[in-house]
């Protein structure tokens, strides 16, 4: 089974990131939107996992939560990987809290070798190219600001499903708890 470990993303969250969605809907592009309900902030993706390895995995997810404190995220603007240019996926970004998702990305063995850049995933471009007019859209829209409280982490897996993937969550294991 397809792993990752991730915080979930509330239901004001998800409202406000549906919003962004239902805005940039609008822009001309091909874009394969997130389904609110799946919007997550991804902390370590760990792949294909036999599922023998599940109680290793949840005891990992354990430890590095109770090793790291509740802490505050804001989630900020919307921005794209390539580039704000070239939008091949398009996220929310944080204006606080990178230190400490990247500190509990870091006690979940993230081993990437590009740096860890937390975000909420909107979706993602099925082209290689984006319109000028969705550029225009992305960049139009305003700063969230939305303060949220990160006080679990979640390991979710990610099973094949016709509208691309569905995810589950497996397991939950609170910050700071012994």
């Amino acid at each position: 089974m397809r792993l990752f470990y991730a915080v979930a993303a509330d239901a004001e969250v998800r409202a406000a990131a549906a919003a962004v969605v239902s805005r940039l809907r609008r822009a001309p592009g091909d874009y394969r939107w997130v389904d609110p309900r799946d919007m997550h902030l991804t902390l370590r993706f760990l792949g294909e996992t036999p599922e023998e390895r599940l109680p290793e995995v949840e005891a990992l997810m354990r430890r590095a939560a109770a090793a790291a404190a509740p802490f505050e995220i804001v989630l900020g603007g919307a921005g794209a990987f390539e580039s704000p240019e070239s939008p091949r996926v398009v996220w929310l970004g944080l204006d606080e809290g990178r230190e400490p998702m990247e500190r509990l990305a870091d006690a979940l063995g993230r081993d990437e070798e590009r740096p860890f850049s937390p975000h909420l995933t909107l979706g993602r471009n099925r082209r290689t190219s984006a319109p000028p007019g969705f550029v225009a859209a992305l960049r139009a829209v305003p700063p969230l600001g939305l303060r949220r409280r990160v006080d679990r982490i979640s390991l979710y897996a990610s099973r094949p499903a016709p509208f691309g993937h569905a995810y589950e969550v497996l397991s939950e294991a609170a910050l700071g708890a012994p």
